[in-house]
């Protein structure tokens, strides 16, 4: 008998290497649930990856964890490329509305907006000194506008296309431009006046780029190829020629000796910039290469494709030293990045004492095991003003992972591999030691140095010591009557919401002016009461949030949905989807949310599930972590209108003596009862991509 296997590879990561010294593959995906990356870069400084995706939406990504910091709301049509300088608190994007925004990260919210350009926006660019913005349009023209004032200082015209890429030079005295007339155009920044133009392609140009020392440009098109000319008279230098489809992106290194390129043919690839020599490439992703960028302090580089929600981190081996000492002296002198010089007493000639660990010279080595996920470090370094801080991270053993010891601290893992420590600090460097020991015992060694400014010395709290320095906020949601005759009315959501009303305010310390009960709301009166807690709530704040009443799963299109009162069967404009739910949850700056669901289909509120296996011990430690988590009246199910679920949770509020309650522990004190006496599996997790760090909500008895 023959046996016929089909082997189906639904996601390629590998990379060939033509220079054995030379290699890249995925360290890291990122996604989040339909948004669409149409570009994606590295801020400025490194610490943050923004994406703007085919939902309108700009979202911002911690870099070291994954974790959503940001997600910005607002336009009216998809935003195709965007700048953001952490240092400078600057955020710019451009799209197909034909208008420049200006964001202020901080609030999650437009500050301003500059029209004036007749087509879609299809590049922006900023000066090295943060004053200047140039915007390109498909009406040909580019734009020079003064960022502080927002005022327009130069309509430069020139190119008989659309503008489709900007760059300026890294003096900031001139800007090149490139476009679908074939030509490169260098602009004079202070005259507005054109330099020199010359037809480099023979097809569209889609991507350019100043290279680090200004000596060099780099331009890429639809005739497949990457052309480096002189910056001095645009004569060709190398022509790179390995792709077989458009080149739509590039991106020098920060040394200026390597350069990536992402095309059509779905292919990304590593070139020397003085041989001109291919040296590795990735195997074919699943769409066009829409976007490359070096990480500016580390040798990764981020990748986005066509209709693909999914943001790739690549890590790249081979590169030479004095690329890694640029990207350190880089990344110690930026304003607002976290890294230390030596001055600040990160290597001394000193022989450690006897009390110390013997080697404090901070090591990442490559493809690590050992994953800290918090607090960002840069080159293994990490700034502190604190007297303690957490560290929190994850063992990646493919042997399976046992244990990791912190400066001969044993601490064991969760069955995730998840591990948390707190350190506490003395004012100067903190060495620290970790060294993952997997089942089968394998060791992986890492060390970090944390510089610490702070002069206070660790006091040990007493355990009764008041924890929470924000206030507690609820807003409850209960959907009895439904306006469409094709919905079946409900009796018990509302009541339920009144009762976790009564317990909240009787029992812990949630103040009457600060819980919200909305009965029967439409979808426009429960986005404007998340609308206004996200302006109200602080970073100090604690949020609950609960919604009874109908839900629906659509299988097709992979989404949740709440119903509002104003849902109808046939529609789902009114209908309230669980991703929007996650972006507000994700934009409100609260310390501590917990969203507690209990409606048909529930549990499509996580993006993924997994309920903890073991708490870590302190309740003070976990108050301190943010978190974003959901506990659910069921998985996709239906769940009947009279609530086991809701019934056991409020039992439990209004029973516990504990002076502090995690939501976890109150999870698990009921989950049992809820399996016993009904067909449903309550679920508790994370809310993903919206900012948990580990923490967990504390309910607190008055």
């Amino acid at each position: 008998m023959y046996k016929l296997f089909i082997i189906i590879l639904t996601s390629i990561s590998w990379c060939l290497s033509l220079n054995g010294q030379y290699n890249f593959n995925i360290k890291r995906t990122f996604s989040e649930t339909n948004h669409q990356i149409f570009y994606a870069s590295y801020s400025t400084h490194g610490n943050y990856i923004i994406t703007a995706g085919s939902d309108n939406i700009i979202i911002i990504w911690n870099t070291g964890t994954g974790i959503i910091y940001k997600t910005l709301p607002g336009l009216k049509k998809r935003p195709n490329t965007v700048i953001f300088d952490e240092g400078r608190n600057i955020l710019v994007s451009g799209g197909e509305d034909n208008e420049i925004t200006i964001w202020d990260p901080l609030m999650s919210k437009i500050s301003s907006v500059l029209t004036g350009h007749k087509g879609v926006i299809k590049s922006l660019a900023l000066d090295p000194s943060d004053k200047l913005l140039a915007s390109g349009s498909e009406d040909r023209t580019i734009r020079i506008w003064d960022i502080s004032s927002k005022s327009l200082i130069f309509e430069l015209k020139g190119h008989k296309g659309q503008v489709n890429a900007l760059s300026f030079s890294p003096d900031g005295s001139m800007l090149a431009s490139g476009g679908a007339d074939k030509m490169v155009i260098l602009w004079d920044v202070r005259s507005g006046s054109i330099i020199n133009s010359k037809q480099v392609h023979s097809g569209w140009i889609r991507d350019i780029e100043f290279s680090p020392d200004g000596s060099q440009v780099a331009s890429c098109g639809d005739d497949n190829l990457i052309i480096i000319s002189k910056a001095s008279d645009l004569s060709q230098i190398k022509t790179l020629k390995a792709h077989n489809d458009w080149v739509q992106t590039i991106d020098f290194s920060p040394d200026g000796k390597y350069l990536l390129s992402g095309g059509h043919d779905r292919l990304i690839m590593l070139w020397d910039v003085t041989s001109g020599k291919l040296l590795a490439q990735s195997g074919k992703q699943g769409q066009i290469i829409l976007s490359v960028d070096f990480s500016p302090v580390q040798p990764d580089f981020i990748s986005s494709s066509l209709l693909s929600e999914k943001l790739e981190i690549w890590a790249v081996t081979g590169l030479n030293s004095s690329y890694r000492n640029i990207l350190a002296d880089n990344s110690a002198d930026r304003p607002g990045d976290v890294a230390v010089k030596e001055k600040n007493n990160v290597v001394r000639e000193t022989p450690p004492e006897e009390n110390e660990l013997p080697d404090f010279t901070p090591s990442i080595p490559e493809n690590s095991v050992i994953e800290l996920l918090s607090p960002a470090h840069n080159q293994g370094i990490i700034n502190s003003d604190k007297n303690s801080i957490y560290l929190i991270g994850r063992v990646n053993d493919p042997e399976g992972a046992g244990t990791i010891i912190i400066n001969k601290n044993r601490i064991e893992l969760s069955e995730a591999g998840i591990f948390e420590y707190k350190l506490n600090l003395i004012k100067g460097v903190n060495p620290v030691s970790m060294i993952a020991v997997g089942k089968m015992g394998n060791i992986t060694e890492m060390y970090l140095v944390v510089n610490c400014t702070s002069d206070e010395e660790v006091v040990q709290t007493p355990d009764n010591k008041d924890i929470y320095h924000g206030k507690y906020y609820a807003l409850l949601i209960g959907v009895n009557d439904y306006l469409s005759e094709e919905i079946a009315d409900l009796e018990n959501p509302i009541k339920d919401a009144e009762n976790l009303y009564n317990v909240l305010l009787s029992r812990y310390i949630f103040d009457k002016d600060n819980i919200w009960l909305l009965k029967n709301p439409t979808q426009n009166e429960i986005i404007l009461k998340l609308d206004e807690l996200s302006r109200l709530l602080t970073s100090s704040d604690n949020l609950l949030i609960f919604f009874a009443g109908h839900g629906y799963w659509d299988e097709k299109g992979n989404v949740g949905y709440w119903f509002p009162a104003d849902a109808t069967k046939n529609s789902s404009v009114n209908w309230f989807r669980n991703s929007t739910l996650r972006d507000f949850i994700g934009s409100i700056q609260a310390k501590h949310t917990l969203l507690i669901a209990d409606a048909c289909f529930s549990g499509s509120i996580f993006k993924s599930r997994a309920a903890f296996t073991e708490a870590p011990a302190g309740i003070e430690k976990l108050y301190e972590i943010p978190s974003r988590k959901a506990m659910t009246s069921g998985i996709i199910q239906e769940v009947p209108d009279e609530s086991v679920f809701i019934k056991y949770l409020i039992r439990r509020l209004d029973e516990n003596e504990e002076p502090y309650l995690t939501s976890e522990l109150l999870f698990s004190s009921f989950k049992q009862a809820v399996m016993n006496n009904s067909p449903n599996v309550p679920q508790f997790g994370v809310i993903q991509n919206v900012g948990d760090e580990g923490g967990d909500f504390v309910f607190i008895k008055r």
